[in-house]
C-alpha cells in the first residue's frame, strides 16, 4: 500500500487509479469554484437591475410630467405639489357644489360599486352600495371647474337649438308613464333635437316619435351593463349627428329648453367642456383592478341631473367610447354609464368637470328650490320612495292630477300652453302674472 495525494491506495491497483483520483478531486474543486462565482455574479446583477428599475421609475415620472404640462398636481392646501399621487379625502363646501340650493339630508346615492362584482348589480335610484378597498389613490384629482371660468363663444359661433343632440335614456316599462309625461311637457319645445333610447319595441310610441325612438336592444333592467349598453348607443348616435353638443338626461328629468340654450351659448363647442353636476361632495374612488392595492379617483356628473359634452371633447373620447368601446371601458372599471363617462373624461383625458348648479336630480331636496328661482334652472327631477315624494314646490295642478309636478312646472314656465288651460282660473291668472 502506498499514498496517493495523501490517500492510502492498494499497491496492486497501480498508478492509473491514483491519476484518476487526482482528476476527480480537481473537477470537484473546479465546479465548486464555478458555482460560487455564478451565485456571486447573479446576486450582483439582481441588485443592480432593481436599483436601475427604481431610478428609472422616477425618471419616467419626471418625463410624464414634462409631457403633460396641463396636469395640475394639487396638494391638500390648494397649492401645486410635487407628489403625483396623494389621497383625496377632502369635501367640497356644499354651497359651492350645489349653489344656493342644496340638500340638508345626507345623500346615500354615490354611484360607486365594487369592482370585483361579477354579477349584474341592480342600481336602485335611491341608494347605491359604496364598497371601496383601502389603498392609496392613483388618480390625481383637483376640484371641478365652477361657473365663472367658462369662455364665451366667439362671434359667428352662436349655438342654436338645431346644434344640440338631446338623448333621453328610458325603458319599455316607463313608456306609458314617464315618456308620455315628457311628450306632454318640454318635449314639444325641442322635438327635432330629442331622441329616446329604450330597450323594447313599442308600436304606439313609435308611431308618435318615428326615428326619434331608438330601440337599443339592450337588456331591460337597471344593471350597470344595461345602462352602459344604452349609453354606448347614445354616444354613437350623437357622433353620427355631427352636432355641437351632446346632452344626456334620464326619463325622470324635465328640461327647461330656453335655459339650456342660454347655458350652452356661454361655452365654445370647439373647446373641451364637460358640463353637469356631481351627486357626491368628493371624487368617486374605486379600486384599480389592474393595479391591486391602488385606487382610481375622479369626478363624474350624475345622469339623474343631466350633463352636456362639447363636440371637441366627444371627439377625444371616441377612442374609448365610440364603436362599442364604451362597453369595454365600462366593463374594465365595473361602473354604470355616467360614472364611466366621468372616468373617461377626468381620469383618462384629464379634463375637469364644470359644475352647473342649475342642474337638479332626485338625489337632492328639490323642495329647497325657491319659486322665484325656478325659471333660472336648467333641469329638474322627481322621486317617490315609500310614499315620500321629492318634487319641486310649484303651484298649478293638484297633487293627484300631477304627482311629479312636471305639468305644473311646465305651466309655470310656459303658461300659454293648451294643457295649462285646465288649471283653475285663479291659478292661471297667478301663473300669467308671474311669467
Amino acid at each position: 500500500m502506498f499514498l496517493c495525494d495523501g490517500f492510502p491506495i492498494l499497491k496492486g491497483l497501480g498508478e492509473c487509479w491514483c491519476s484518476q483520483m487526482r482528476l476527480s478531486i480537481r473537477k470537484v474543486v473546479k465546479y465548486s469554484t464555478f458555482l460560487v462565482i455564478f451565485f456571486v455574479i447573479n446576486i450582483w446583477v439582481s441588485y443592480n437591475v432593481n436599483l436601475w428599475s427604481f431610478q428609472n421609475s422616477h425618471t419616467h415620472e419626471k418625463v410624464r410630467k414634462s409631457l403633460l404640462p396641463s396636469l395640475n398636481f394639487v396638494d391638500d392646501n390648494g397649492g401645486v405639489g410635487n407628489d403625483a399621487y396623494f389621497d383625496v379625502k377632502h369635501d367640497l363646501n356644499e354651497k359651492n357644489l350645489f349653489g344656493s340650493v342644496s340638500s340638508h339630508h345626507r345623500q346615500r346615492s354615490a354611484k360607486s360599486l365594487s369592482v370585483n362584482e361579477d354579477s349584474r348589480v341592480n342600481l336602485n335610484q335611491n341608494e347605491f352600495i359604496h364598497r371601496i378597498n383601502n389603498g392609496p389613490v392613483q388618480q390625481v384629482v383637483s376640484q371641478p371647474r365652477t361657473r365663472g371660468q367658462e369662455k364665451p363663444t366667439k362671434d359667428g359661433q352662436m349655438t342654436d337649438l338645431e346644434d344640440i343632440f338631446i338623448s333621453v335614456k328610458t325603458t319599455l316599462n316607463y313608456h306609458g308613464s314617464r315618456v308620455r309625461l315628457l311628450l306632454k311637457t318640454w318635449y314639444g319645445l325641442a322635438s327635432e333635437q330629442t331622441y329616446f333610447f329604450t330597450d323594447g319595441e313599442d308600436s304606439k310610441l313609435s308611431t308618435i316619435l318615428g326615428k326619434h325612438l331608438v330601440n337599443t336592444n339592450c337588456t331591460a333592467d337597471h344593471s350597470r351593463r344595461a345602462l352602459s349598453c344604452k349609453m354606448a348607443v347614445e354616444f354613437d348616435a350623437y357622433m353620427a349627428s355631427r352636432k355641437r353638443w351632446f346632452c344626456h338626461i334620464d326619463d325622470d328629468v324635465y328640461v327647461n329648453v330656453p335655459q339650456l340654450m342660454d347655458l350652452l351659448r356661454k361655452y365654445n363647442h370647439k373647446e373641451d367642456w364637460y358640463l353637469g353636476k356631481p351627486s357626491l361632495k368628493h371624487p368617486l374612488e374605486v379600486a384599480d383592478r389592474e393595479n391591486p392595492g391602488m385606487k382610481l379617483s375622479f369626478w363624474f356628473a350624475t345622469g339623474g341631473a343631466g350633463f352636456c359634452i362639447s363636440r371637441s371633447l366627444a371627439l377625444k373620447m371616441a377612442p374609448h367610447a365610440s364603436g362599442g368601446r364604451f362597453m369595454t371601458t365600462a366593463e374594465r372599471i365595473r361602473l354604470p354609464d355616467d360614472c364611466t363617462l366621468g372616468y373617461i373624461i377626468e381620469y383618462i383625458l384629464r379634463q375637469k368637470l364644470t359644475i352647473i348648479p342649475e342642474f337638479h336630480s332626485h338625489l337632492e331636496n328639490l323642495r329647497l328650490i325657491k319659486e322665484k328661482n325656478l325659471k333660472k334652472q336648467v333641469t329638474f327631477s322627481f322621486s317617490d320612495y315609500s310614499g315620500r315624494r321629492n318634487v319641486v314646490n310649484v303651484p298649478g295642478f293638484t297633487s293627484k292630477e300631477d304627482p311629479t309636478r312636471f305639468k305644473s312646472l311646465h305651466c309655470f314656465l310656459f303658461p300659454n300652453f293648451q294643457m295649462c288651460q285646465t288649471i283653475p282660473k285663479k291659478t292661471q291668472h297667478s301663473l300669467l302674472n308671474r311669467s
